[in-house]
């Protein structure tokens, strides 16, 4: 072996040794000499073990800015020195010190936060700037949340539609090759429409003859190339009496669903919720996500018999309560 080939050797071992990941060696054609070529680091994915942190409107808590405010902590009672006495029977909202957010549950800010925004949108970084207290609730269920105003370096939607809210990681890690995905599929079914069987087989029977009764339903969902994703069924019953259709009985349903890649059949989830996007990365579907009364859902899919994550991000208000029927009643009230 020449002397040229010898080092040439020696550097392409100590190249990938010093460098296994983020380097490879290559031979000069020139001279034999081997030179160090950098390369891009593979994608991490989604997160095997997530800490998701659920965002609300900054409009729903009583501060008048179109952005969002990522949830924190429940401030418990014996710690909440921002709502006492005759405060704590009504809503509100008011600024926490940076220096007391740690004390009353904030995560700690050595570990990175990532939000995803618009669709199909890689993480961008987000750190939070302000603190709030945040009081709501019913009387029967009202507590104090810790929310933050985040700062972020990618753009994000204003609140508005479901399907727009943001979603935030916690980890030390940015999750490359993870991607947030919006519902991307939807149809609507009139009173002469069928229910497409793979969803008829989930409804049960339910006695509505026109002209008396109308069924009406739609379903929105979010998929991947390979058809594997989640879809959200709504089902209303209408039993008309007289014009006015604020004045007709109406009996709702909603589910939320899986189907597995390549497959008609669809497996419900539960407790459900109202579906808002799912994670892919390049093992394909991981993880699908929904909110329904203040809570924050991920389902597992790789383990899909497991009960879903579950952060508690808000308590419902009396008008989150009155709102909360999901139907495709033509009623404008």
């Amino acid at each position: 072996m020449t002397g040229g080939a010898m080092r040439a050797g020696f550097a392409l071992v100590l190249a990938l040794t010093v460098w296994p990941r983020a380097a490879r060696a290559q031979v000069d054609e020139d001279n034999g000499d081997a030179v160090v070529v950098d390369m891009p680091e593979p994608d991490r994915g989604c997160p095997v073990k997530p800490e998701f942190l659920p965002v609300t409107p900054m409009g729903l808590v009583g501060l008048e800015r179109p952005g969002w405010l990522v949830h924190q902590a429940i401030i418990p009672p014996a710690k909440d020195k921002f709502f006492q006495a005759g405060a704590r029977s009504r809503s509100g909202v008011k600024p926490v010190p940076a220096e007391m957010a740690r004390k009353l549950g904030a995560p700690d800010l050595k570990v990175p936060l990532w939000v995803f925004g618009k669709a199909d949108a890689k993480a961008c970084k987000a750190t939070p700037i302000e603190w709030w207290a945040v009081r709501m609730g019913t009387d029967e269920d009202r507590q104090t949340y810790l929310m933050a105003e985040l700062r972020t370096d990618c753009e994000l939607l204003p609140p508005g539609r479901l399907s727009g809210t943001p979603l935030v990681l916690r980890q030390k890690d940015e999750p490359t090759g993870c991607r947030l995905r919006r519902p991307n599929r939807n149809q609507t079914g009139k009173e002469t429409d069928g229910i497409p069987p793979d969803y008829a087989e989930h409804i049960p029977p339910q006695d509505c003859v026109a002209p008396e009764c109308a069924r009406l339903w739609e379903y929105f969902g979010v998929t991947g190339e390979d058809n594997a994703g989640a879809f959200d069924l709504t089902v209303s019953y209408l039993h008309r009496n007289g014009s006015n259709p604020c004045n007709w009985a109406t009996e709702d349903l909603s589910k939320l669903f899986v189907r597995a890649p390549e497959s008609t059949a669809l497996q419900e989830l539960k407790p459900g919720g109202v579906l808002f996007g799912g994670l892919w990365d390049f093992n394909g579907l991981r993880y699908i996500l929904s909110r329904q009364m203040g809570v924050f859902y991920a389902y597992d899919y790789q383990k899909l018999k497991a009960p879903p994550k579950a952060v508690r991000y808000g308590s419902p208000t009396e008008e989150d309560l009155i709102h909360a029927k999901r139907s495709l009643s033509p009623c404008k009230k």
